[in-house]
């Protein structure tokens, strides 16, 4: 793990404020950083002046050596890294890309379907999760579960 000391601002009161965050993970399962990743909470973050919670945006890189990517959460790929690297323009991507690949998909087989079921329910769906034994893949799609089996 590396760490950084950032400024941010919450957007909601305007306050501002300093933290120190980690700027390089390695995949660590019994880590709280892997369980916050998973739940989707690892980006998020109370305001100590208006007790809101926001998302901070800031630079970060994933490593799994189990399953061999990196996810990298930037404007731009940081050079000298070696292997898959899937770039992510903000946090929401990072934890999308994070789940599909946390569980065994790839991501250009569910990100098309995913793309599709939007159209067709016409709302957002998010990934839900991967069964690799049966291919199936599922969605969130505003409180319905829907599975697609893949090719």
């Amino acid at each position: 793990m590396k760490k950084r000391i950032f400024e941010f601002t919450c957007p909601h009161c305007g306050a501002s404020f300093f933290l120190c965050r980690d700027t390089y993970l390695v995949r660590e399962e019994k880590g709280a950083e892997y369980q916050r990743l998973r739940d989707g909470t690892f980006f998020v973050h109370q305001c100590q002046s208006c007790k809101k919670l926001f998302d901070l945006e800031y630079p970060l890189i994933y490593k799994d050596p189990v399953r061999g990517f990196l996810i990298i959460n930037s404007q731009s790929r940081p050079e000298g890294l070696k292997g898959q690297c899937i770039l992510t323009r903000n946090t929401r991507q990072f934890l999308e890309a994070f789940s599909i690949l946390d569980a065994g998909a790839r991501l250009m087989d569910v990100l098309p379907i995913k793309k599709r079921l939007e159209a067709l329910k016409k709302t957002a769906c998010s990934f839900s999760g991967y069964d690799e034994k049966s291919g199936m893949v599922w969605f969130d799609c505003r409180g319905e579960l829907v599975g697609v089996k893949l090719k």
